[in-house]
């Protein structure tokens, strides 16, 4: 079984194969995410926070690890995730409680 390090590798891995094959549109799609978590009157780290939820609401793994490792790099903390969490289960039932386990034990993790 992989590491959550070595399953974000690959993840990036991928990433980065798309970027290659079609760098316009990753090159703005970056431009999109990098304007959407800047700091303001919500810190970075609480928007990859949310980024989290999110991706734990939709059920994607490889969005949990790449926000939760972008979360950690901004600064958020674990009780911080998980308050964020316990909204994400809030709306989204069952399945957003299994990706949730997933996003802490990401952060815990990686």
């Amino acid at each position: 079984m992989s590491t959550h390090k070595e399953k974000l590798a690959e993840t990036n891995k991928r990433l980065m194969s798309l970027f290659k094959a079609d760098q316009k549109t990753m090159l703005a799609f970056k431009g999109l995410g990098d304007a959407a978590v800047r700091e303001g009157s919500i810190s970075s780290a609480m928007k990859e926070c949310i980024a989290v939820a999110i991706a734990a609401a939709r059920g994607c793994e490889d969005c949990i690890l790449y926000h939760v490792n972008e979360a950690k790099t901004h600064g958020a903390s674990r009780d911080t995730l998980v308050e964020v969490l316990a909204v994400t289960i809030e709306m989204s039932g069952g399945p957003g409680t299994v990706y949730a386990a997933k996003a802490l034990d990401a952060f815990d993790n990686l």
